[in-house]
C-alpha cells in the first residue's frame, strides 16, 4: 500500500514537473518573441560606423574611426561620445506602440498624412559593410506623446513614443566633445606657460616632473598632474566659428600653454584670450586650442590654477625624493662623531663596523627612512646658494647618505655601492633648520623636529636590551635605603623588626600605601648591560654628571654590605645611564624604570 502511494505521488510529482518546464519554457519564448516583434529597427550595433541626422535641412554627419567618434557636417571636430551611444542606444531599443501597414493604392496618401513620406527629420545609420538604414520622423500621433515613424522603403508606419524626436532635434553642439581636450594627462611630457609676467617650463623624466625654467628644481607631481587634467578636460561651454574675432583677443592672447605630447611630433598649442561679453560669462574666458578648428569658452578656474601658479608654488615640498625599497645602506655622518653605517641584511637591518655587523632596534631604518620620505621643507629659503656657509651647510652638522648595493656583478649593475642621494643638515635657527641635497643648488628649511630626530650616535642604534635584576639581592635582606635627588630632599629609610620607618620622621609605623611605594621602588631597580665600547665611551659623558644616587645596606652571608647606584644626565632617547659599585661598566635604566626613583616617598 505504501509503495503503491509512494509512486503515485512521484508519477504526479513528475508530471507537474514537466507541465511547468513545458508551459514557462514556452511562455519565456513568447516574451521574448513579444518584445522582438516590438523593436521598429534590427540593427547590428556594434556595426555601425556612419550616423546622419536631417533635421529641417541642416546636416549632422558623425563618423567611428578606431572607437572614436568625429564630427564631419556641419563642423569637423571631436564628437561627444556619451551622447551619440545614447542615440544609438534609443533607436536600437525603439519600440513601437502600435503599427499600421499601408492600404495597397493608397500608400502615398497615407504616408503624406503621418507625415513620413518626406520627413525634415530622420536619422541614417551605416554599418562597416555598407548597409543602410534611415528611420523618418513624421507628425504627431493622436495619441499624446506619440508620434509616427517609418522605415525607408517600407509600407508600415509605427507609433512610438515622442523621446526620439526629443534626441534628434538637440542642437549640433550637445554632439560635440565638451572637454577641451581630448589629450590625456599622462600623455604630455613636457610642456611650458608663458604670460605678461614670464615663462615657466617643465619635463616629465622618468615618471617624474622637473621645473626647468625659470629655476631647476624637482616639481610636485601630483599637483603638476592634477593641474594638466584639470586644464584638458575643462568644460566647453560655448563653441564659435574656427576664424578668431578681435574680442576674443586670440591673436595676442594673454597666455600661451604649449604641450609636447608623447608619440606627436607637433606640440598642442593652447591660446588663451579675452573675458566673453555679458555679465554671466565673468569667470569665463576664450580660448583656442591646436587640436580643434572652433573657438572655445571655457571657465577661468582649472586655467587660472595653472596660469597663476608661480614656480614655487608647483616645487616638490618634499625634503627628499627615493624609493624606499631600492635603499641597501644608510651612511649617517654627524660632525665630530664617530660615522654610523646600516645596512640590509635579508628582510632586517645591522649595524656594520668594517666586517663587523651588531644588530640595531628593530624597525631603526625603515622610521628613518620613512622620516626623510615624508619630510616637507617648510620653506625654500635659496634657489642658487653661493654661501653655504651661512646656513652651517659648508660644513653640516649632520650627512645621510642613501645607497644601493650590489653584492656581484650583473647586466644591469657593478657589484658594489652606488649612491642614491647625500642630504645635508645645518644650523637651527628657531623652529626650523637647513637643508640641502648635495646634489640640487637651492637651500630649503626643514622642521626642528625632524632634525632632533634623527640618530646620530651608536646608543640610539642598539636594540633594547633584555632586563637584568641589577642589584641582584633579595629585597627583604636590604635594611636601610638612601634615595639621594641632585636638587631634592633624600628620602632616608631603614628597616627595624621587618617594618620600615622614615629614618628621620617620629616614631612610628609607616601608613601601608607608604610601604607599597618603598616595595614597588625595590622591585624596579632593574637594567640592562651596554656592552658596545663606542656605546659606553658615550654614556660616560653622561655619567660625569650624576642627578640621583641610590644607596643601599643589605645583608649577604651574615654581613652588612652597601650598594651606590648612580644615575647620570639621561640619553637621548630617555634612558639613564648607571653605574653601581662592585659592578664592571655602564647600565641603562629605561625612563619607566628611572623616574619613580625621583618621587617623594611620602606626600
Amino acid at each position: 500500500m505504501k509503495l503503491r502511494t509512494t509512486l503515485l505521488l512521484a508519477a504526479i510529482g513528475g508530471g507537474l514537473f514537466a507541465y511547468i518546464w513545458f508551459v514557462d519554457r514556452h511562455q519565456s519564448s513568447t516574451t521574448e518573441e513579444t518584445q522582438t516583434s516590438a523593436k521598429v529597427l534590427k540593427l547590428e550595433r556594434d556595426k555601425i560606423t556612419s550616423l546622419s541626422v536631417r533635421n529641417a535641412g541642416m546636416p549632422l554627419e558623425l563618423r567611428k574611426k578606431d572607437g572614436v567618434w568625429t564630427m564631419e557636417q556641419p563642423f569637423e571636430d571631436r564628437g561627444e561620445s556619451a551622447a551619440i551611444e545614447q542615440l544609438l542606444s534609443l533607436v536600437d531599443g525603439l519600440k513601437h506602440e502600435s503599427k499600421i501597414d499601408l492600404t495597397p493604392g493608397k500608400e502615398a496618401d497615407q504616408l503624406k498624412e503621418f507625415g513620413v513620406a518626406e520627413s525634415e527629420l530622420s536619422i541614417k545609420l551605416k554599418t562597416d559593410s555598407g548597409k543602410e538604414t534611415e528611420l523618418l520622423v513624421g507628425k504627431d500621433s493622436a495619441v499624446e506623446g506619440k508620434i509616427y515613424v517609418r522605415q525607408q522603403g517600407q509600407n508600415r508606419v509605427y507609433v512610438v513614443r515622442n523621446n526620439l524626436r526629443t534626441q534628434l532635434t538637440k542642437k549640433t553642439d550637445d554632439f560635440r566633445d565638451h572637454r577641451l581636450s581630448a589629450t590625456p594627462a599622462q600623455s604630455v611630457q613636457k610642456f611650458a606657460v608663458k604670460t605678461a609676467e614670464g615663462e615657466i617650463e617643465l619635463e616629465r623624466k622618468n615618471q617624474h616632473w622637473n621645473i626647468l625654467k625659470p629655476l631647476r628644481a624637482r616639481a610636485a607631481d601630483a599637483k603638476i598632474n592634477d593641474l594638466l587634467a584639470g586644464l584638458l578636460t575643462a568644460n566647453v561651454s560655448q563653441f564659435f566659428p574656427e576664424a578668431p574675432s578681435p574680442e576674443q583677443n586670440l591673436t595676442e592672447p594673454r597666455a600661451t600653454v604649449t604641450l609636447q605630447v608623447e608619440g606627436s611630433k607637433d606640440p598642442v598649442v593652447l591660446q588663451v584670450g579675452a573675458t566673453p561679453a555679458g555679465e554671466e560669462n565673468q569667470e569665463k574666458t576664450f580660448a583656442k586650442i591646436s587640436t580643434r578648428k572652433a573657438v572655445t569658452v571655457v571657465p577661468n578656474k582649472p586655467l587660472d590654477a595653472l596660469l597663476k601658479a608661480r614656480p614655487n608654488d608647483l616645487r616638490d615640498r618634499k625634503l627628499v625624493r627615493f624609493e624606499s625599497d631600492i635603499v641597501d645602506r644608510i651612511t649617517i655622518e654627524p660632525a665630530g662623531k664617530p660615522t654610523l653605517v646600516l645596512a640590509r641584511k635579508g628582510e632586517a637591518w645591522v649595524r656594520k663596523d668594517g666586517e663587523k655587523e651588531t644588530p640595531v632596534k628593530d624597525g631603526l631604518a625603515a622610521k628613518l627612512l620613512a622620516d626623510l620620505q615624508t619630510a616637507e621643507a617648510v620653506n625654500f629659503v635659496a634657489d642658487l646658494a653661493t654661501n653655504l656657509g651661512q646656513y652651517g651647510l659648508a660644513s653640516p652638522s649632520l650627512k645621510i647618505r642613501l645607497s644601493s648595493y650590489a653584492s656581484e656583478n650583473t647586466a644591469e649593475t657593478k657589484a658594489g655601492e652606488k649612491a642614491i642621494l647625500t642630504l645635508l643638515f645645518g644650523n637651527i635657527e628657531g623652529e626650523s633648520g637647513y637643508a640641502k641635497l648635495e646634489d640640487e643648488p637651492y637651500v630649503v628649511a626643514a622642521a626642528k623636529s625632524l632634525f632632533e630626530s634623527l640618530p646620530t650616535d651608536v646608543l640610539a642604534l642598539l636594540p633594547v636590551p633584555a632586563p637584568e635584576n641589577l642589584l641582584e639581592l633579595n629585597a627583604d635582606s636590604i635594611s636601610t635605603l638612601a634615595i639621594l635627588p641632585k636638587d631634592a630632599p633624600p628620602s632616608l629609610l631603614e628597616k627595624k623588626d621587618a617594618v620600615w620607618k622614615l629614618a628621620h620622621a617620629a616614631p612610628g609605623n609607616l601608613d601601608l600605601e607608604t610601604l607599597k611605594k618603598i616595595e614597588s621602588l625595590l622591585g624596579l631597580l632593574q637594567g640592562g648591560r651596554i656592552t658596545d665600547t663606542s656605546a659606553e665611551t658615550i654614556l660616560a659623558e653622561n655619567i660625569k654628571t650624576p642627578v640621583l644616587t641610590v644607596k643601599v645596606s643589605h645583608t649577604k652571608d651574615a654581613k652588612e654590605e652597601n650598594l651606590i647606584l648612580t644615575l647620570g644626565l639621561p640619553t637621548k632617547t630617555g634612558d639613564y645611564p648607571a653605574t653601581l659599585s662592585g659592578k664592571q661598566g655602564i647600565f641603562l635604566l629605561s625612563a619607566a624604570t628611572a623616574e619613580p626613583l625621583f618621587a617623594k616617598i611620602l606626600r
